[in-house]
């Protein structure tokens, strides 16, 4: 049996469409998740308000551009303090971001099983089913977050090449059981060998991602926090599709 791009685009769709309000909920609560350990773990911005305040001489608006130009022509102490302001933000930000994705990930990769094995399934079953797993997930996701960073440091493509390759990895791992280093040499394997099935899915799911935190991002500080859990709701939504587009693809290739 031939694998295509479009078959397995056709079939996940119709498998998302066929579970359609398990993947909602699964995509609300962890993009809920997210949104509220963001502003559960945030730091108090006045600090990094005041430092900028400070830096322009005043609050009258401007554009990024005008502001990246402003910062990168302060003196060195002053951008220094201005990013030390900015670590705890940062790492409240990537730290709500990757347990969302990890339940998200394990929720969407485990109710697929469900389904397939014809279990009775939900979101909330999906879940709780995929606690066992979460640990070695977690450090799959921290060696891979590594090794992708390591890609980014020395060019944007590299780091892009990296993510591509380690995109099997979580379904290998958990569908499996294989263990985190054979994951990721699996997932590297596969995943150069079958460039024209993977690449196009991945390519659609980074990008319609990146716009929707984008827009996010954009939106965060003029809407409600149900606008962010909505649009941070439509990317994992993206990203739940492009899990159960790699899982049947993992499935088909291990026959």
């Amino acid at each position: 049996m031939s694998i295509t791009a479009n078959s397995l685009s056709r079939d996940s769709v119709n498998f998302i469409r066929n579970q359609l309000s398990s993947f909602i909920m699964l995509a609300l609560l962890t993009s809920f998740i997210m949104v509220a350990l963001l502003h559960a773990l945030a730091p108090d911005l006045s600090e990094l308000q005041a430092l900028v305040s400070n830096a322009v001489g005043g609050v009258t608006p401007m554009s990024r551009s005008e502001l990246r130009a402003i910062v990168a022509a302060m003196p060195k102490e002053q951008q220094i303090a201005i990013a030390e302001a900015t670590i705890p933000l940062v790492t409240a930000t990537a730290g709500s971001f990757l347990i969302s994705n990890l339940l998200l990930t394990a929720g969407v990769i485990t109710l697929v099983q469900q389904v397939s094995n014809q279990q009775a399934t939900s979101a909330i079953r999906a879940l709780g089913a995929s606690v066992h797993i979460l640990p070695k997930l977690l450090i799959l996701f921290i060696i891979s977050t590594f090794v992708i960073l390591i890609g980014l440091s020395f060019y944007f493509l590299p780091g892009i090449f990296l993510t591509y390759a380690l995109v099997l990895s979580p379904a290998i791992l958990i569908s499996s059981q294989k263990g985190i280093i054979d994951s990721i040499t699996i997932s590297w394997k596969i995943a150069l060998a079958n460039i024209k099935i993977i690449l196009p899915a991945f390519l659609f799911a980074i990008s319609v991602e990146f716009l929707l935190y984008a827009l996010t991002i954009e939106m965060a500080m003029r809407s409600s926090i149900v606008v962010s859990i909505l649009l941070v709701g439509a990317g994992n939504l993206i990203t739940a599709y492009f899990l159960v587009y790699l899982f049947r693809f993992y499935m088909l290739v291990k026959q």
